[in-house]
């Protein structure tokens, strides 16, 4: 019996070393792929993807290692797919004061993203925001939200939301490349609004940032973007020059092939075809992405058929409808994916709902029994009560005897102020009389006011130069330039019929308000008639009503002050 207590002592004891090696080793496997993150995000990801197999982990270690298999999927330019469920492990372990949320959120986001679930993504974004804004050291995260915002943004064509984020996004950037990575990112913001001026100008100053980086990726970008915004303004030179700027710095990647075909184009439009061919050549031989290729074989086929060799531009053209068809394969299985993704969502939709509703049913019966605590407990005090009306009631008499007395004093004191009152209500009618006067004088004022004003107003539409402005707030033409505006002559001569009719007026705005000018008396004058903001702008001058909204504003700091 006592051999067999020492082996189970053994064994427990052997279990526990065990498994404290086994949290050592997922710890220091942990550690190293955080390491590996930002230098080597392959190896980081093998590593990673071997330890599911080969070890249990806790639902701690569990939401870590989503995290750090979400940031190296990512990190290599891979679908989020496979890191749906863990993801979700991570958001249901990790609390909205805790960072890592934040981080779970954006790659959930961006899961939603590849799914083309656009609103989900944005949700999980500004989530992601709300509990990254309680780290302000954490610049990184919030910079990753902010950039995946405003691109689902820019691509749902809600521009002016994008650009805000962008902006947001570089205030939150302290390194060269980060700045040029936001001004590239703000620069397209720009080209969707139509100013393509300010968007060269942030093109420029993204290559500036990119070269005082010394990074060749972002170099690269920011001068095939200048080429492609060059090339698109009819200036092949220019963006030649910026697109072998980017090859020069692009040392391999998935984008080399893109660049290929982008140089080739250019040299096409410049009709140099040897050069274009070689380049889109390059472009297919570089690319594993079905689309690329299939516009590349497209671009190859244009140009040999521009140069009457038509039986290669046909075998070009057969190739690219050959990937059309694959493309169309591919775009089926991944429509799939997003059904089969659409329906997990569903089925974890029902799922909360049903663990909604058992918690509503918990949630009622624990209020009945409290309401039944409640009536027990009121009936006990009911009962209490009972007993201590049975000891006031003597108390009770006692104090009526004490309340006759006190009701005799009430009385007389109630006659007193019976005969105060009556002499108050004699008073408070005559007080009534003269209010009665003074509204009736008030109103009368008030109407001979009106009068006043509308005499005034007669009289000045019985002049000529009434009629002037009138005439000129009728205009109709297709062209603001068009329009008629009042002379000098014309205004000096509104200004003196004003200023003659409504001088009462004036002269009380002036000892208001010393800081008026003429021309803003004349304003309030013409305002107050009812005049248009565009007739105003008219007699004094102006086609629009720009200064006219200035002239508002000075007006309005005059009267403040």
């Amino acid at each position: 019996m006592i051999n067999r207590i020492y082996s189970v002592l053994l064994l427990c004891l052997f279990v526990c070393c065990a498994c404290s090696s086994d949290r050592q080793q997922v710890e220091k496997l942990f550690a190293q792929a955080d390491s590996l993150l930002n230098i080597q995000p392959d190896s980081a990801l093998r590593l990673l993807q071997v330890l599911p197999a080969s070890q249990e982990l806790s639902r701690s270690e569990s939401a870590r290692y989503a995290l750090l298999l979400a940031q190296a999927t990512d990190k290599c330019e891979k679908p989020l797919f496979p890191c749906d469920s863990l993801l979700d492990i991570a958001l249901d372990y990790y609390d909205n004061d805790e960072k890592e949320c934040a981080l779970a959120l954006l790659y959930k986001g961006r899961l939603e993203v590849e799914m083309d679930q656009s609103e989900r993504a944005v949700d999980f974004f500004l989530k992601g925001l709300k509990v990254i804004a309680k780290f302000p050291e954490e610049a990184e995260t919030h910079r990753h939200l902010l950039s995946s915002l405003g691109n689902e943004y820019y691509n749902a064509n809600l521009y002016e939301r994008a650009g805000r984020a962008y902006r947001d996004l570089y205030k939150y950037c302290t390194a060269y490349k980060d700045k040029a990575i936001a001004l590239n990112s703000l620069a397209s913001y720009y080209s969707a609004i139509e100013k393509d001026d300010s968007s060269l100008v942030l093109k420029h100053k993204a290559l500036k940032y990119a070269r005082m980086a010394k990074d060749s990726t972002i170099i690269a970008m920011s001068a095939h973007n200048l080429s492609v915004d060059y090339y698109w303004r009819d200036l092949p030179d220019t963006a030649l020059h910026y697109a072998q700027i980017a090859l020069q710095w692009y040392f391999g990647g998935k984008m080399q092939s893109h660049y290929y075909a982008h140089i080739g184009r250019v040299f096409w439009d410049k009709e140099r075809t040897d050069s274009a061919i070689y380049y889109i050549n390059k472009s297919l031989e570089e690319s594993t992405n079905i689309r690329r290729r299939a516009a590349a074989l497209l671009d190859l086929s244009n140009i040999e058929e521009g140069q009457g060799d038509y039986k290669t531009a046909i075998a070009y053209l057969q190739e690219h409808v050959s990937l059309i068809d694959s493309l169309y394969a591919s775009d089926r299985s991944t429509e799939i994916q997003k059904l089969i993704h659409k329906y997990d969502i569903q089925t974890k939709i029902h799922a909360e709902k049903e663990r909604s509703g058992n918690l509503l049913r918990n949630m009622i019966t624990g209020f009945v029994l409290v309401c039944l605590l409640i009536i027990l407990f009121f009936r006990a005090r009911i009962n209490k009560r009972k007993r201590m009306q049975r000891v006031y009631g003597e108390r009770l008499a006692q104090t009526r005897k004490e309340l006759s007395i006190l009701q005799n004093s009430i009385e007389e004191s109630q006659h007193i102020i019976t005969l105060l009152q009556r002499e108050q209500s004699g008073l408070m009618q005559e007080k009534e009389q003269n209010q009665k006067e003074i509204e009736e004088r008030e109103a009368r004022i008030t109407k001979l006011q009106g009068e006043k004003i509308n005499l005034r107003n007669w009289l000045f539409k019985q002049s000529a130069i009434y009629k002037k402005i009138m005439k000129l707030s009728e205009q109709k033409v297709s062209d603001k330039k068009e329009l008629s505006v009042l002379s000098g002559d014309e205004l000096e001569k509104l200004t003196e019929t004003i200023f003659d009719i409504y001088a009462d007026y004036i002269a009380e705005q002036k000892s208001r308000y010393g800081k008026l000018t003429k021309e803003d008396l004349l304003y309030l004058c013409l305002d107050k008639m009812g005049f248009s903001s565009q007739a105003i702008s008219l007699c004094f001058g102006n086609i629009d009503t720009h200064a006219l909204a200035q002239r508002k504003y000075r007006i309005k700091e005059k009267m403040q002050n």
